[in-house]
């Protein structure tokens, strides 16, 4: 059985003319099948505007499809109730972006550990995970900093780092060096590499870079909302 199962796929906006009041559908996703097994990294590649970060959030449970489905170790996402799937989204997945999404009024330390918090977990043991990812990241030293204090780089690993911090099953990340330069690109990459084989987790990462998607085990092109 397939990790996560995406099974004809579609996604549709409708947008009205605020003149003549009309509305035109948008199709963003059409028609998009694939699976993703346990422990295996895919990379999402297309253009900026194709569909693949609306695919993303799809899988993560963000968005809602205008058809098809997708599964989770055998289960419809549609099928989950608001409960099952806050769930899922805290505690199977977890979601790394280019813009970082740290919070700027908060430390790193207390940025990795929302999610525990939020999943009213304990503190002590909540606080002894943070510090053992932080030490496999190489960010202990900038725990009691601001993201602003951070480089572009760092703000990805604590990124990264929060992430992880749930031990979720699934990791999505969004163009994940779109923001960084290519030496801290390679460096980040395979950091998340790594760490996929260490946790023994599986991997979508959204680009628009061979490059990148090269590190992954296989990819998967979309243009235009369609796998080709």
């Amino acid at each position: 059985m397939a990790l996560l199962e995406v099974c004809d796929l579609e996604k549709s906006y409708y947008i009205e003319n605020s003149r003549t009041l009309e509305r035109r559908r948008i199709d963003v996703i059409k028609n998009v099948s694939f699976e993703i097994e346990e422990n295996e990294s895919v990379a999402i590649m297309g253009k900026s505007g194709c569909g693949k970060t609306t695919l993303l959030k799809m899988m993560g449970g963000l968005l809602s499809p205008s058809n098809g489905y997708i599964s989770f170790k055998g289960e419809k996402l549609s099928d989950f109730d608001n409960e099952r799937i806050e769930n899922y989204r805290r505690r199977q997945v977890g979601f790394v972006f280019q813009d970082y999404k740290l919070l700027d009024n908060m430390t790193i330390k207390e940025n990795m550990i929302l999610p525990c918090i939020l999943d009213h977990q304990d503190i002590a043991e909540a606080l002894g995970k943070v510090e053992k990812i932080a030490e496999m990241l190489n960010i202990c030293d900038r725990l009691e900093h601001y993201p602003y204090e951070l480089s572009g780089g760092e703000k990805q690993r604590a990124a990264v780092g929060r992430a992880l911090i749930n031990s979720p099953s699934i990791i999505f990340a969004d163009e994940p060096t779109g923001n960084l330069d290519s030496d801290t690109s390679k460096a980040v990459m395979d950091m998340l590499i790594g760490l996929q084989h260490e946790f023994k987790i599986a991997m979508i990462i959204v680009t628009h870079d061979k490059d990148i998607a090269d590190y992954c085990c296989r990819t998967v092109h979309i243009q235009d909302g369609k796998m080709y």
